[in-house]
């Protein structure tokens, strides 16, 4: 998985992976405080759905999260990878 473009537009199933992207905050932004965009994790929106397309197990969807955070963001792994995997998962049922 590679971070892409956002979408222009979000449908209601990217609303909820954003939520999930929000939640999970591997990046650690909205720790920090206020003020950080709801946007700021779109870039994974559309990658992640692509992968949800193949119904990947928690641990495969949880190591594509965990490469991108650490190959295209350059941070070491987060917190919360197979959470996350698992929440996302949860929104393709």
């Amino acid at each position: 998985m590679q971070t892409s473009s956002p979408p222009r537009s979000l449908s209601p199933v990217a609303l909820r992976i954003r939520a999930v992207l929000n939640d999970w905050d591997p990046i650690g932004v909205h720790r920090i405080g206020r003020g950080w965009p709801d946007d700021e994790y779109d870039d994974l929106i559309l990658p992640i759905m692509k992968a949800l397309e193949v119904a990947p197990s928690v641990d495969e969807l949880a190591a594509d999260l965990r490469e991108v955070v650490e190959v295209d963001y350059g941070l070491p792994t987060p917190d919360g990878c197979h959470d996350a995997a698992r929440s996302l998962l949860a929104l393709s049922h």
